[in-house]
């Protein structure tokens, strides 16, 4: 990149408009080859934003809820304008104006070449790039010194440099482990890697393998030090006995050869699923592809839920030794069977310390449609497997005092109470989540389930009102949650629902959005993004992503029902919204509100009368307000709970629960 008159008039002049940008490191913006000056970092913040975003550009939502998230969606948005404004003058300026366009949702900005990207390329055509051989933790350079400009972009930061870190890592391993690579060339694949994290053990195996080969036995030791020391500091673990043991050989003078190890998964986790090789009996040699295929969409879809490790291979071994952490093993043997045009699929879900069998289940597979029958089956098992091993985990655990569990399995008895939904558990659910961040501070899921029961406080206790204080204490919660596992489509659903329990719908609407990105198979994940999507006004949205739900849903629970009800009602449909709140009568108190308001609309006003009477003595019996429990107090308690964006949509709820005769004087809309 030319940075100086003399430098530039040895060089062609660069073509007109062309833009320029260095993203990893310190922030450099360059216009036909002159600097980009912006006086707000947050524009500059901006401006990078853009970069990466390439063609597709920026939604403006998106990106006034990234840099401006303490501020509400109004002001967010105005601020926006003008650093929008600050920008297409600089770029006017420079004669970049027609790179940058700005419409009524998007923002774009074209064409432009970042560092960023050109890592990337080199990685995809098998090429490393130098930045990869000349800088350490190259990744975690990303936009270095933007993280303390807003609490969004620390966490959007957190999770681009993992996401990089973890997708540079593999393509460094495969060129690491390609076979026909000459020696050097894996080597420089394996320091790279080292550069990048220096806790990776294959790499620094094949480093100290390639020094001992090459005479260099004080390189091999060193590499290994290092590898100790970076190992105690970030995972405050030892290195693995395969590890151990090559450092042995070279100690005793022994001859090395190179053997590259399959890869580690850096992050710890508490359970492993192992997916052997599928047996497959009678299955003709033209749709082995199928069941291979099969198995990789089914690997896939496992990998999206965070409960648990997946293993693909034929043991856990390596696995095992290195993450000593790991509570649970299991593994799911699958059998594949051919008959009749068909294939049939026995899967065996065991537990490996016990033996015992925790689930089992069969499929079939039509190959006349293939891929839609392939893609409901494997949600259908990873949320039929979700079950079981939560089941299972629950019932070792039954007969121990909570003080005695683990981390894990405080987390899991404590979701297990909430979601019952029964206020005199509630203490104790919260006792078991902040014991589980006391022994596991970096252990995402305890401090999500926290933001659960700061979402939902005020609904689980009838009388009890949301505060200004909890909807902020839900939001620091949430955003630590995401920063502890930006991966985590659980911590991304909870901080979207605290941001519009704040009514700061445009931040949330992000959340939300990555929570179902990164969870597409999962029908809670998908019913809750659909019941936000309702409380947005976005309707047509909802009614997509409430129907898949129910695709992917072997057996929907009452809390799922609540949500499609709600859901129903709000764009309207009431008889579905009564159809659907006819199933939840195990669930919380209000889903009978909405299920009166529904029958109210559907003219079965006497049907609707009796629900609400009932939903009215239901209230009195478990009012926790400081007000009296009085019919008026109830209503304008319901109306509040729920962060309803659109007034027309709020009053919708308030006309149909007043018609079947719940009082609603004096409530309003955001009246929070």
């Amino acid at each position: 990149m030319p940075d100086g008159p003399q430098r530039r008039s040895a060089q062609a002049a660069p073509p007109q408009g062309s833009m320029a940008f260095r993203l990893l490191g310190s922030f450099d913006a360059r216009v036909n080859g002159q600097e980009l000056r912006l006086r707000g970092r947050k524009t500059q913040a901006l401006l990078a934003a853009l970069a990466m975003a390439g063609q597709a550009g920026e939604a403006r939502s998106r990106l006034a809820s990234l840099l401006w998230s303490e501020s509400d969606d109004d002001r967010a948005r105005a601020t926006l304008r003008q650093s929008l404004h600050e920008l297409r003058g600089v770029l006017a300026e420079l004669g970049g104006a027609e790179g940058f366009s700005a419409e009524r949702d998007t923002l774009r900005l074209h064409p432009v070449e970042t560092d960023l990207r050109a890592v990337q390329e080199a990685l995809d055509q098998g090429r490393i790039h130098p930045l990869l051989q000349q800088r350490t933790a190259l990744a975690q350079s990303l936009l270095e010194g933007f993280e303390d400009i807003d609490p969004a972009i620390r966490t959007w930061l957190l999770g681009l440099r993992r996401g990089l870190t973890r997708q540079w890592s593999r393509a460094l391993e495969a060129l690491m482990l390609r076979a026909e690579a000459p020696v050097a060339e894996r080597l420089d694949a394996a320091q790279a890697l080292l550069r990048l994290d220096p806790t990776h053990e294959a790499a620094c195996r094949e480093v100290m393998r390639a020094s001992h080969i090459a005479g260099d036995t004080a390189g091999a030791l060193r590499a290994y030090e290092t590898l100790w020391d970076a190992l105690a500091l970030e995972l405050d673990m030892e290195p693995a006995a395969q590890t151990q043991a090559l450092v042995a050989e070279i100690k005793a003078g022994a001859p090395a050869a190179p053997a590259p190890a399959a890869p580690r998964e850096k992050n710890p986790v508490r359970l492993a699923i192992l997916v052997p090789p599928f047996m497959a009996l009678g299955v003709s040699p033209e749709r082995a592809h199928l069941v291979d295929g099969f198995r990789h969409e089914l690997i896939a879809c496992l990998t999206r839920f965070r409960e648990w490790f997946v293993v693909d291979g034929p043991t856990l071994p390596q696995i095992a030794s290195e993450m000593v952490r790991v509570g649970t093993q299991m593994s799911l043997e699958v059998r594949a069977e051919e008959a009749g045009g068909q294939l049939g699929l026995v899967l065996l879900l065991r537990d490996e310390a016990s033996r015992v069998m925790v689930w089992s289940d069969r499929f079939t597979l039509t190959l006349e449609d293939w891929f839609e029958t392939r893609r409901k089956i494997v949600s259908h098992i990873a949320v039929s497997l979700l079950g079981s091993i939560a089941t299972a985990r629950l019932a070792e655990t039954h007969t121990v005092p909570d003080v005695s569990l683990a981390a894990h399995d405080k987390w899991l008895r404590g979701q297990a109470i909430i979601r019952l939904f029964r206020p005199e558990d509630w203490q104790r659910a919260e006792t078991l989540f902040n014991e589980a961040i006391s022994e596991a501070p970096s252990y995402s899921p305890p401090y999500s389930s926290l933001v659960q029961m700061d979402n939902a406080v005020h609904i689980a206790h009838p009388g009890m009102r949301r505060s200004r204080a909890r909807e902020l204490q839900a939001i620091q919660r949430a955003e630590q949650a995401v920063a502890l596992d930006p991966v985590d489509s659980r911590a991304h659903l909870c901080l979207g629902w605290a941001l519009a329990m704040a009514k700061r719908y445009d931040r949330a609407t992000t959340h939300m959005n990555e929570a179902i990105k990164l969870n597409p198979l999962d029908p809670w994940t998908l019913v809750a993004g659909a019941l936000f999507n309702a409380y947005s006004g976005e309707h047509d949205r909802a009614a997509e992503l409430a129907a898949e739900s129910l695709t992917l849903s072997a057996a929907p629970n009452a809390a799922h029902w609540v949500y499609q009800s709600a859901i129903a009602y709000l764009r309207g449909d009431d008889a579905l919204a009564a159809e659907a709140a006819g199933r939840t009568l195990s669930a919380a108190l209000p889903s009978r509100a909405w299920h009166a308001a529904a029958l109210f609309n559907l003219g079965r006003e006497e049907e609707a009368r009796e629900i609400a009477r009932g939903f009215l003595a239901g209230a009195r019996m478990q009012w926790y307000g400081q007000e009296e429990p009085t019919d008026e107090a109830i209503g304008s308690w319901l109306l509040h709970l729920f962060p309803i964006a659109k007034e027309r949509d709020w009053s919708r709820l308030r006309q149909g629960i007043t018609g079947a005769g719940i009082p609603s004087a004096g409530a309003r809309h955001h009246g929070w």
